[in-house]
Parts: structure tokens; sequence; C-alpha cells
């Protein structure tokens, strides 16, 4: 399970995981505060996030009550920033909502920020990530090493990609990656965004029908925030493209 998740991007594939019942948001957010789960707000176009926890679930006033960061600093830019988008994991299930125009407040003698109850939480189980099949446009390669001195490797096309994992296809010349195959030291090409390395454990593997290619399906291995975020930017790129693509919605067309 990653432990600094991103936020899943605004997507109609997603819609069907979005929650919309009262009730359901603050069983689901009491369960947070109850447990005392650790979750991550982030704001800004930069990524920028703090780690709180739940202290309280108000559901007369309609609000939440979160722990305020301690840095000064940083309690000004999250309080400055109007929006913040909440994500935390509990038992394998991802949770990301809204936190709209957090105001100070305190709690038990403790700094602390209050805001409305969101209208709508994200419920996705780890396999439900987001993901994009990549166009010729902004095709990402990932250059995988075959040498045990890990000096050669070989380019793939990667066919799809979510910030939990890809998809390459792999014509062996090399090497012969096997399921649960853990790779260090690959590098990550993401046109417009940039490169980073990344570590990956193979899932699974397909062989085609004529037995010349294969399709490896991986997932990251302790990827960093930074990667995170550069993934993430990516994905969006890929939806925005896809948007224009298809043009707007005929029913939001008045």
């Amino acid at each position: 399970m990653d432990t600094t998740p991103f936020p899943e991007p605004e997507a109609p594939e997603l819609e069907r995981y979005w929650l919309y019942s009262s009730i359901e948001i603050a069983s689901m957010l009491g369960r947070l505060c109850a447990d005392r789960v650790s979750m991550t707000v982030y704001w800004g176009r930069d990524g920028e996030f703090a780690v709180t926890q739940i202290l309280e679930v108000d559901t007369v006033r309609g609000e939440l009550e979160f722990d305020l960061p301690n840095q000064p600093q940083q309690q000004a830019r999250l309080l400055a920033a109007g929006d913040l988008v909440g994500v935390a994991f509990v038992e394998n299930v991802k949770l990301q909502f809204n936190v709209a125009s957090p105001r100070p407040s305190s709690c038990g003698g403790y700094p602390s920020f209050r805001a409305a109850l969101p209208e709508r939480v994200l419920r996705l189980q780890r396999r439900e990530y987001y993901r994009v099949r990549t166009p010729d446009s902004l095709s990402a390669t990932c250059l995988v090493p075959y040498s045990g001195d890990r000096e050669q490797y070989e380019s793939l096309r990667v066919i799809d990609l979510s910030v939990g994992g890809l998809a390459m296809l792999a014509y062996p010349r090399h090497f012969d990656l096997n399921s649960a195959n853990v790779i260090d030291r690959c590098y990550l090409d993401l046109p417009s965004v940039g490169t980073l390395t990344v570590r990956m454990r193979v899932a699974h593997v397909e062989t085609s029908a004529d037995g010349q290619s294969r399709r490896l399906g991986c997932e990251f291995v302790d990827l960093s925030p930074h990667a995170r975020m550069m993934l993430q930017r990516y994905v969006q790129r890929i939806d925005v493209e896809q948007r224009h693509r298809r043009g707007p919605d005929p029913q939001k067309v008045a």
C-alpha cells in the first residue's frame, strides 16, 4: 500500500466510485477520526501537502475539525489555500474528498482547523486507480535494465499507466521477466513532464498468441512523492487531451 497517495484526477471513469450519501460520508469520516488514521491534505499547483488527522466529525454543524501542522509557515499556507484535497487509506481502501475553505480553530489548547463536511467522497480499491492509455502524441517509454551490472537497458513501450503502476509491451531479446520479479533503476520517460527513476514489481505477464511479445503489468514500489506528482501530471495531461478530442459532453451543452 502506498503511504503518500496523490489525489486522483476528476474523470468520468471514476464517477461510479463517488459516494454522495451524507450518512455514509459521516460514517466513513467518523471511522477515520475514531481510528486516528493519518491522512494527507494537498493544495496548490505544486502539490504542497501536510499530514493531519480528523479530530472531530460534527454532524450537527456539518463540520470537520483537523489537526493543524506545527510549523507556522505551513499553517499559513494551508489556511490561505482556499481548497484542499484530503486522502486517506483504510483497509486497502483509498478515500478522497475536498476540504473547502479551511479556517483556524483550536482543540484542547492546540491549533486546529475546521471545514464543512464534504458533499461527496471517492472510495477506491487499490486496483481501481484511474488508468489511462498512452496516446501516440504523448507516448511514454521505460528503460528497463537487463544486464547484471545494470549498465545495459532495453526501451519498452508503455501501453497504459496510473499512479499505482503501468503495463509495458516487451519483445524479450535480452531478458525474461516473470511475475514477482522486482526491477530496480528503471527510467520512465513521460513526454512534456520529465523522466523519473522508479522501482517496479512485475504483477503479471501475458504472452501474445504468436509468442513474440509479452504484456508486463507492473506496480510501483516505494514511489516517492515527487515521482507520484509527476505521474499524476502526466495522467492529467492525457486526460485533458482525450477530453479535447472527444469534444464537449452533449449532455452539458445547452
